[in-house]
């Protein structure tokens, strides 16, 4: 009998259960991030993490994700370097263009950093990009953040 009434309850929960109506949020927002950002741990004391390159490098790509449904036309997404973090120079250390495209019907774009190769002379620069959005898609608060460390290689020792 305690088998059957066991039964009849657990039959009687999912009938009952089911009935509930279940009305989930759904984010409808649009955000852009940097994958580094995401899959990297921040460094000590800030919210962004550090990426370490060498100035051989040419071009760098940091991938740029769409957190949100696929757009029907191409986005355009604004950056900027941020002083603050930023020791490198541009035009002697890198160049960077200030926008970048998400293609129709895409979820990523790629961040172009033209590295210039200034020699062996040692020591290292630091570059810190911030995404920016549009006017219609804004840049995710804790991921719009990656610093750029990109490292020269000492000049040959003198010998004597």
């Amino acid at each position: 009998m305690k088998k059957i009434l066991s039964i009849f309850s657990l039959v009687m929960v999912f009938v009952f259960g089911s009935c509930i109506e279940q009305n989930y949020p759904i984010w409808e927002g649009a955000e852009v991030e940097f994958q580094a950002s995401v899959v990297t741990a921040p460094i000590a004391g800030q919210n962004y993490p550090r990426i370490s390159i060498a100035n051989s490098i040419g071009t760098y790509g940091l991938q740029v994700n769409l957190v949100a449904r696929q757009r029907d036309s191409d986005e355009t997404i604004t950056y900027r370097v941020v002083s603050e973090g930023t020791t490198a120079v541009e035009g002697t250390d890198y160049n960077v263009s200030g926008s970048l495209v998400i293609p129709a019907n895409s979820s990523t774009a790629t961040l172009e950093v033209d590295i210039i190769n200034t020699g062996e002379i040692g020591g290292s620069v630091d570059l810190l990009l911030e995404l920016e959005g549009n006017s219609t898609i804004q840049a995710s608060e804790n991921y719009k953040r990656v610093q750029l460390r990109i490292t020269r290689p000492s000049p040959p020792a003198v010998e004597g």
